[in-house]
């Protein structure tokens, strides 16, 4: 193909649009899930903050802020959860106490 040839749009790509598109470089949720819990360290650590934070991979940023919103709701529902369950044991013992 000479420089005066027309491109074809269907062969015009990148390495950064293939990996973009096929998704190579990004890492499985419990990676992502385990480096927001800060358990990663090292190069794993940095390469998976360049993906989100530099890369700002769209699919990854999305399944990371899905982890944050889960992980808020299963600490809110914690204590209330927890408050019930000692409710209702605690009146349990009250009323075996009493018989």
């Amino acid at each position: 193909m000479n420089s005066e040839d027309p491109i074809d749009a269907g062969l015009a790509f990148t390495v950064s649009t293939v990996w973009r598109e096929e998704r190579i470089s990004c890492p499985h949720p419990h990676i992502l899930q385990s480096w927001l819990q800060g358990g990663m360290t090292g190069g794993a650590a940095e390469f998976v903050a360049f993906h989100l934070q530099e890369s700002k991979c769209p699919w990854c940023n999305a399944v990371v802020e899905d982890l944050q919103v889960r992980e808020g709701r299963a600490k809110a529902d914690v204590p209330a959860d927890l408050r019930d369950r000692l409710l209702r044991s605690t009146v349990a013992e009250l009323r075996r106490s009493r018989a």
